[in-house]
């Protein structure tokens, strides 16, 4: 049994990770930490309505502090603001807590570095949480593309935006690390990386900014062999998210590539797409899971050494460099190349 800690009431954690923990038979709920008067209390009533779980055993802290030094609890899921999951991870190992953080792992790649590290050094586990990538969904992509049925892969295009006009959202706080590439963007270059198997060469990038903080970002990740992944992130664009994989021989449409939680996941595989005398797509739709339980599943097993932690710490390292070039790139206006 892991037994779990949660830093925040968070909406994410609320509505995802913490129904996740409770659907998990090898892990518990313990504790719930928030420094806003009144706030843990509703957050758990509404996660013991949403649930229908009797939580009255689950311990309130007022502070992060406080809930970091209980001796019962085992791991903490952190899913703070962006400016503050490195902080709250290095002192969550430091009291030896295993950590799960919400992308991304940090501000910039010097704090992923200094985290990693920390919680190396500690000995604990640390894994930065793209649930998305538990999804089967990503296994059978990889099958398709291993046997050829695209040709070579070329192109991964994606966008992910939502219009958000609320500027009192902690997204436009440059102090905590807001802006729509750290938000949404870590997704297109997270996946991008994940489905090349590869790092980026080069990047460029091309952002509207608001207050201090990219609202709009498009970026170019170039990788080796002339493979490219295209994508566009908004806080002023219709809600949207999308991919689409492109080989030598054929395309993949991914309907859902990272929020497929309410509805199956669904692949269109086809040879052409928008030529009126070529085959038909053929779609696949994958069965219902969540990714937020089978992430959850996999680190509790890492804890308990059952099986290796799924996902290497340092691939939160690889792919906060890469969120640092496409911002410097957007900056300057230059390609920049990436050296680490």
């Amino acid at each position: 049994m892991v037994r779990w800690g949660v830093l925040s009431t968070a909406r994410i954690g609320l509505n995802a990770v913490a129904p996740a923990i409770l659907a998990t038979p090898e892990a518990k709920l313990v504790a719930i930490a928030s420094e806003t008067e009144g706030k843990a209390e509703e957050w758990l009533k509404t996660l013991s309505a949403n649930t229908g779980r009797a939580l009255g055993d689950v311990k309130i802290y007022d502070t992060y502090d406080a809930l970091i030094k209980d001796p019962d609890i085992d791991a903490v899921y952190i899913p703070l603001p962006n400016g503050l999951h490195s902080e709250w991870s290095i002192k969550a190992a430091r009291a030896k807590k295993h950590v799960l953080c919400e992308k991304p792992a940090a501000s910039d790649a010097k704090e992923a570095r200094h985290t990693i590290d920390t919680c190396k050094a500690e000995g604990v586990l640390y894994m930065e949480a793209f649930m998305y990538q538990f999804n089967p969904q990503y296994a059978r992509i990889k099958e398709i593309l291993a046997d050829g049925t695209i040709g070579e892969p070329k192109l991964i295009r994606s966008a992910f935006t939502f219009p958000l006009p609320d500027k009192g959202n902690i997204r436009y706080s440059q102090d905590l690390a807001g802006g729509s590439l750290m938000d949404v963007g870590c997704y297109c270059i997270h996946s991008a990386r994940l489905l090349f198997g590869d790092e980026p060469i080069s990047v460029c990038g091309s952002a509207k900014m608001d207050g201090g903080i990219d609202i709009t970002m498009t970026g170019i990740l170039n990788f080796s062999g002339g493979r490219m992944a295209l994508f566009d992130v908004s806080f002023e664009s219709a809600s949207r998210q999308l991919m689409e994989i492109v080989g030598t021989e054929g395309v993949i449409l991914v309907e859902r590539p990272w929020k497929a939680e309410v509805e199956p996941a669904k692949l269109s595989i086809g040879p052409s797409r928008g030529y009126e005398d070529g085959p038909k797509f053929v779609t696949e739709t994958l069965p219902f899971v969540s990714a937020y339980q089978l992430q959850v599943e996999a680190f509790g097993d890492a804890v308990k050494g059952r099986r290796p932690l799924p996902v290497n710490p340092e691939d939160a390292y690889k792919n906060m460099v890469v969120i640092d070039a496409v911002r410097e790139a957007a900056r300057t206006g230059r390609t920049v190349p990436i050296t680490s």
